[in-house]
């Protein structure tokens, strides 16, 4: 009986590891433009999809909206 619980501890924790990994978030992707780009453009050739398909997007189209309000304000 024991051997069993070992044995399903051990498939659980083989498991668990096996799952993917959480997608990075808009805020890292903020921080790290360059590598949000790439995932975008990687997601629009069709090698990746998912939410960090949508969360690299929404970094690059924000960062690219908030250059284009300060070049409209003379700022850059």
């Amino acid at each position: 009986m024991i051997d069993f619980k070992m044995l399903a501890i051990a498939s659980l924790a083989t498991l668990s590891a096996c799952a993917e990994p959480e997608p990075r978030s808009v805020q890292y992707f903020e921080a790290n433009l360059d590598e949000a780009r790439n995932v975008v453009q990687s997601c629009t050739a069709g090698d990746m999809r998912g939410d960090e398909c949508s969360n690299a997007n929404v970094a690059v189209e924000t960062a690219e909206g908030n250059a284009r309000f300060e070049r409209f304000r003379g700022k850059k």
